[in-house]
């Protein structure tokens, strides 16, 4: 057939070159917030858009053909592809001469371009102000520079540059290239160095009247982020009314929609307000949406363990809504102390705390000045970025809800955030950075980022967006979707499980027994499994929205089934395990209402009870399966460390099917057999040897010798001599420190128990001239998978 995505993945990146490639230039080693180091290699689009740029270098005829965009959305690693352009470019005997200029705004990008030259043998050179920048332009030797642009005064970048440089070895590469404050200092590198190539990096697609830099060289979309899993997928919600001016009982139902400017002074003349500013920063307007605010990331976001951003309209509103934040925190605590229908975490809850990270200002007054102090926004990001319960080198991860001004709303990487509030009129590109900050990918509870709006940005996403191109714009609206969408997700996916029941013929979610034997077939299991997961994961992002409640009487239905298949089958994947925390304390006071109990483990064979527990099922089929399932799991689980009794009972149960078929009242009678010959293992003679440690030797000794036959006396004495005399010898050696990771040790051991069993008392042994090598590997696997038994079992 023809090859799948994966497929071809692998097989590309295992190509000789490519892979030789992948080594040299597309993995590096950094440091992440614990301090650890870790390994890093390029994904594709990394790699495809670098080899792309340098072709581009190599194939243009004129600085503007040797130019372009490389659109990566947020997220996917650009300053990564920033440091593996330059690897690749100075291990490129035709582009090692070059000069490469960054022009960026971020000080992370600083240290990670620092940690990467060092690397590849490159030193930064930074350049803090236009004069120091002009220096080093003006050099000819192939050195990485770097324009940290948020430190140079306005002033000088003003001035018009000279001819610093003719060179065409020259590239500029810059950061987030729509930037504004760009267009001056990048008008100037025209001037300073007329035949330099330009590539600009971005998350957003660029505005269509500032092609600056040229035609894309490699575009990697918010869509296919999402698709790929690097990225997660955004739901908007708008909590603003769209209402005309004349429908004030509209206006008061939500809050105002201050983004457009068409009757904006009408608007706000009603409401009583001079200005937008005004509207937005009235502690009557802070205080109403910091309480929605709350109860919107108590019931959808709190729950499973994620954070939240604010984000205000100024520095004075940012400090206002934690003042009516931490109000609004207390008397839901209060509420929720009386009643907790949803079973929030209330410790986890009364230690919540809030925090505002703002720039400093001139002349700050003191309730300003507090939040501007560079050394506390490091703590405070260090605790935000921490989950909930953690705690590292003396910090605690309690910080759930930052609120941010101007800052945090680029380049701020935090996959525990999940939910922004949007209190601020944020347009075009700076708007889809800001709302990436919630659609990077964190734990498995984390489906999709949240964006809710309290300024009308989306009733007007379209005219914030439309400035890029068609297609462009098509891209970013395919990234967001809105509540109406997981609505109808989550009724496809309720569909869909119910759809696959009733096609076998079930429609009552009461007859557990029909489900077992539905689920016999491991494939029909399988398929429930992946439906069930998708209906979770849909009612998650829902819950608790009034119209999920429609799907809860199903939902725990199915749960239960899910639970008390997984004991039927002792099959771990049908378990609570994948339900997040917050469908969890619900699903959890339904079973117990059911007298199912999950922690509770499945009767083991060996119970006194078993038999009358499987006597409680109605069909020979679910009996049969059910004592199946606990023999399979006994042998899997129990006698893990004895694989001679373990390969007998496996042999022994494929022997019952295969003989029987589907004669279930035979198979469940043969089972029953076999379930107490299991038993009766646990009371076999031991003959002084020990049954934990030397037992699982001797079985595997007279399995190898005398398969199934009887023995006579001395021919256990013999065996019983043999396993002690070898178990001294493992036991000795396996006492050595890493014994098993040491290749000398290990066949020093091999040879001594070659030496023992081929000595003259156990030489005469049947067929030990010939099966004394296999046996000599049989004894070091025993001894290998009862390692710990040996030197620790009492």
């Amino acid at each position: 057939g023809t090859a799948n995505d994966q497929q071809r993945l692998v097989a590309g990146m295992c190509d000789p070159n490519n892979l030789l490639e992948i080594v040299r230039n597309f993995t590096l080693f950094s440091t992440n917030d614990k301090g650890e180091t870790i390994k890093i290699v390029g994904r594709y689009q990394q790699f495809r858009a670098v080899k792309l740029a340098v072709q581009r270098l190599l194939d243009g005829k004129t600085p503007r053909e040797r130019s372009g965009i490389i659109w990566h959305t947020q997220g996917s690693g650009k300053s990564l592809t920033m440091m593996f352009m330059v690897r690749a470019m100075y291990r490129h005997s035709g582009l090692q001469q070059w000069k490469v200029v960054f022009v960026t705004d971020r000080t992370q990008l600083e240290q990670q371009l620092a940690q990467t030259s060092q690397s590849i043998g490159f030193t930064v050179k930074v350049a803090d102000s236009i004069r120091a920048l002009k220096d080093l332009l003006r050099s000819d030797s192939s050195d990485l520079v770097m324009a940290m642009i948020h430190k140079f005064r306005e002033a000088d970048m003003a001035e018009t540059f000279p001819q610093l440089n003719a060179s065409p070895h020259i590239l500029v590469m810059t950061d987030e290239a729509h930037r504004s404050q760009y267009a001056m200092l990048g008008a100037n590198l025209d001037k300073g160095i007329p035949n330099a190539a330009r590539i600009g990096y971005t998350g957003t697609p660029i505005d269509k009247t500032e092609r600056v830099f040229g035609d894309y060289i490699d575009k990697y979309t918010m869509r296919q982020a999402i698709e790929d899993g690097v990225t997660l997928e955004i739901v908007y919600e708008g909590r603003t009314h769209n209402a005309e001016v004349t429908d004030q009982k509209g206006m008061d139902t939500a809050f105002a929609d201050v983004f457009s400017d068409y009757q904006l002074d009408e608007r706000l003349e009603i409401l009583g307000y001079g200005s937008r500013e005004a509207y937005l920063e009235a502690e009557s307007t802070i205080e109403a949406k910091a309480r929605d605010m709350l109860r919107h990331y108590l019931t959808h976001v709190f729950p499973n363990g994620f954070k939240a951003q604010v984000v205000a309209t100024s520095r004075e509103a940012a400090v206002r809504y934690r003042t009516y934040l931490c109000l609004a925190l207390a008397d839901e605590i209060e509420r929720l102390e009386q009643d907790n229908p949803l079973g929030l975490d209330l410790d986890r809850l009364r230690r919540l705390e809030t925090d505002v990270i703002i720039s400093a200002g001139h002349n700050d007054l003191p309730h300003l000045k507090q939040y501007a102090d560079k050394s506390r926004h490091e703590t405070s990001i260090k605790r935000f970025k921490m989950g909930f319960g953690s705690e590292d080198e003396g910090l605690d991860g309690n910080l759930g809800i930052v609120i941010v001004n101007n800052m945090l709303l680029t380049g701020f990487d935090a996959p525990v955030e999940q939910v922004m509030y949007l209190d601020k009129v944020v347009v075009a590109h700076n708007l889809l950075q800001a709302i990436a900050r919630v659609n990077r990918v964190g734990d498995a509870n984390k489906e999709k980022g949240f964006v809710v709006d309290y300024v009308g940005i989306g009733h007007h996403l379209k005219k914030a967006i439309d400035s890029y191109d068609e297609r462009e714009q098509k891209e970013v609206e395919d990234a967001l979707s809105f509540p109406e969408d997981e609505l109808r997700e989550l009724e496809a996916n309720h569909h869909a499980i119910l759809e696959l029941l009733e096609k076998h013929g079930l429609t009552d979610l009461t007859d557990h027994d029909a489900f077992f034997d539905l689920f016999y077939d491991e494939d029909l299991r399988f398929e429930f499994m992946s439906l069930f997961k998708q209906f979770t994961r849909s009612l998650n992002l829902v819950f608790p929205a009034r119209q999920a409640l429609d799907f809860m009487g199903d939902y725990n239905a199915l749960t239960e089934i899910n639970v008390l298949a997984g004991k039927h089958f002792r099959d771990a994947r049908l378990s609570m395990k994948g339900i997040p925390p917050k469908l969890r304390a619900l699903t959890d006071e339904y079973l117990a209402s059911r007298g199912i109990d999950v922690k509770v483990k499945p009767i083991s064979i060996l119970d006194e009870d078993f038999e009358s527990q499987i006597g409680k099922r109605k069909r020979t089929k679910t009996k049969a399966a059910e004592v199946e399932h606990a023999i399979r799991h006994h042998i899997e689980v129990e006698l893990d460390d004895d694989p001679e009794l373990q390969a007998s009972f496996a042999e022994a149960l494929a022997a019952i099917f295969e003989k029987y078929r589907n004669n279930w009242q035979q198979i469940y009678e043969e089972l029953e057999n076999l379930r107490q010959k299991i038993k009766d293992a646990g009371n076999e003679p031991t003959y002084g040897l020990h049954k934990k440690k030397q037992m699982p030797f001797f079985r595997m000794f007279k399995r190898e010798f005398f398969a199934d036959r009887e023995l006579n006396d001395d021919q256990v004495a013999q065996l019983v001599d043999m396993t002690q005399q070898i178990y001294l010898i493992i036991e000795t050696e396996l006492k050595l420190t890493g014994f098993w990771e040491s290749t000398p040790a290990r066949n020093k051991l091999k040879a001594e128990i070659q030496k023992k069993l081929l000595s003259p008392d156990f030489i005469k042994i049947p067929g030990m001239g010939k099966k004394h090598q296999h046996v000599v590997s049989r004894t070091m696997e025993v001894a290998e998978k009862n390692n710990d038994r040996i030197l620790y079992a009492h």
